[in-house]
Order: structure tokens, then sequence, then C-alpha cells
């Protein structure tokens, strides 16, 4: 027997003779394993950034450094995430209907969250924002992007209905409703489409995926505009 045979053979029986040795090695290198990027929903041949399926986990800070888990509202009946901007004239004028939806919703619920994914917005300029509008619901600070870059966010005002129910699957993404579009509001909406699909979620009614474009200001993604 050569020399490279006997110490595969004196392997071998090392880890036959030592098989907690043998995993502890396994978990290592498992536990070592390179870091899952996240996933970047990149605009079509048409520059149409498609919505995925579902919404990664995220761990994000609110306004005041609570930190929040997406995953932790597994028992929610929906998650409502609502991107805002500091000084967005949309998302400014748009607050009252949020508050009014997530004073009907919230206790039944549904979980309402605003997500901040601009560079240019620091945590204190996030507060006053809020203060200044009375916003009582958690804002957080998606300061790497990856969040906004996961959903194929573009504007602020962009709302993401979710179902913990289906792992997270996302049911709808556009605007709040059609009150509102550039330079032209409405003193009431026709179509009311977050509250709809959270009316048919609640109900426990199959509620069909759907996307529309949002009128609100865009959010920069230079890790997109690299991809």
């Amino acid at each position: 027997m050569n020399a490279r045979l006997l110490a595969a053979t004196a392997i071998g029986l090392s880890l036959i003779a030592a098989p907690a040795f043998a995993q502890k090695l396994v978990q290592a290198s498992i536990h070592t394993a390179a870091p899952v990027s996240p996933l970047i929903a990149k605009p079509d041949a048409s520059g149409v950034i498609k919505t995925p399926e579902r919404i990664n986990d995220f761990t994000l800070p609110d306004q005041d450094g609570k930190m929040h888990h997406l995953y932790d509202m597994k028992d929610a009946k929906a998650v409502v995430l609502i991107w805002q901007g500091v000084g967005c004239p949309i998302v400014q004028q748009m607050t009252p209907a949020i508050k009014e939806a997530a004073a009907k919703y919230s206790p039944k619920g549904v979980k309402f969250m605003m997500i901040n994914s601009n560079i240019q917005d620091t945590p204190e300029m996030i507060k006053q924002e809020i203060e200044k509008f009375d916003i009582k619901m958690p804002v957080l600070k998606d300061t790497d992007q990856k969040v906004g870059l996961n959903v194929g966010v573009q504007r602020t005002a962009d709302v993401v209905v979710l179902d913990p129910s289906k792992n997270f699957k996302i049911l709808y993404h556009g605007p709040l409703d059609d009150r509102l579009t550039y330079g032209r509001a409405r003193a009431h909406a026709d179509n009311n489409w977050t509250t709809d699909v959270l009316d048919a979620t609640l109900a426990g009614k199959t509620v069909p995926v759907v996307t529309r474009p949002t009128d609100g200001c865009i959010v920069n993604f230079p890790a997109r505009d690299k991809s």
C-alpha cells in the first residue's frame, strides 16, 4: 500500500472514530459560506421593473432607533409598506389617507409601516418630517437600500401589501389610490386599490396580484444603475 493510500485510509478511519469532529467540520463549512447577495429587481428589455413574487426578510430601525424584523409579523393579517421621502409633496398630501387606512385596518390585524430608501434623508430629517405631519406609525430607514431594491421601488408613495400567511407574498404594488397624481388632486378617490386588496384579504378571498405605476418622487438607487 503506497503512502498516499495509507494517508487516505488514516483520515477515513479518524472520521469514523470521531463522528462528532467530522460533524463540526461540516458545520464549519456551512457557517463560513459566503453570504447570499440581496436580490435586485431590474428593468426588463422595455425598461419595466417587475415586482418579485415575495419580499425578502429584513430588519430595519425606525425613527426612534427601534428595530423592526419583517418576518416577526408572521401573525399579522396583512402588512402594508409605504415608501416615504422627506419633502415629497405627494407623500405629504396622501398622509391623511394613510392615517385613515391605518386607523381602520390596524384594529383588524393589519400592520402599517413606512420605509425611507432615500440616500439623502437622514434619521433626523425623517423624524422632523413625521413629527410635522403627526405620523404615528414606524418609519424605517432603508440605509443600504436593500429593501427598496428587492421590491423594485422606483418612487416614493409606492405602497406594497404583503400576505404573511403566504410567506410574505406581494399582493399589490402601486399607489394607495387614484386621488393624487402630478399636478392634480381629487377630493375623493374613484379607486381605492390598497384598501380593496385589504378587504378581500381579510375576507379570505383570493386576491389577484396587481402592480401599477406610482406618481411620486424618484428614489435614486446607484446599485441598480450599476447592475
